[in-house]
């Protein structure tokens, strides 16, 4: 594949199918992540939310964008961009806050730029919308990616609680 065989646009519900399995990547075969799946009933679960969440923010939530790259008809990549309202801080003063979340692409498509093309179209919407601030969190080996895109790592740790 080269560089313009594949097309980045706005998420639609007839992609919603082909967004499970690469988000599936991220969820099932991450090993470090507390997020992982560790069942096959929690793997059921969230791609079952998933779908309705999709169904329900990529029609009616201006806060939430989530991007795709397709080749043919075929989804290959996703991104999420999430636009939060914060306390402003230094770093945020106007509190649009950005986070992105998955950003996956699919094996045989990797390294050939659709993650960077991605961020882009995630970054210009963001822009956009007036977020002074964009947040990720990185899987383990994609942090030399992250860098090079202009990102820079934070000396937060970050905690999490379920309930």
């Amino acid at each position: 594949m080269d560089a313009t065989s594949f097309v980045i646009q706005q998420a639609e519900r007839r992609h919603i199918e082909g967004l499970i399995p690469l988000r599936a990547l991220l969820l099932e075969q991450t090993s470090s992540a507390s997020y992982v799946c560790r069942t096959p009933e929690e793997c059921h679960n969230w791609k079952e939310q998933y779908r309705h969440w999709l169904y329900e923010v990529l029609e009616n939530d201006s806060d939430i964008r989530v991007f795709v790259a397709i080749h043919g008809q075929e989804v290959i990549a996703c991104s999420t961009g999430i636009i939060d309202r914060r306390a402003p801080a230094r770093d945020c003063l106007n509190g649009y806050s950005g986070w992105i979340q998955s950003v996956v692409v699919a094996p045989s498509f990797r390294r050939q730029g659709v993650a960077a093309t991605l961020l882009k179209s995630l970054t210009e919407w963001f822009a956009e919308r007036k977020v002074s601030k964009i947040v990720l969190e990185s899987t383990s080996g994609s942090e030399t990616f992250y860098i090079s895109q202009g990102f820079i790592p934070d000396q937060e740790t970050l905690f999490i609680r379920e309930i």
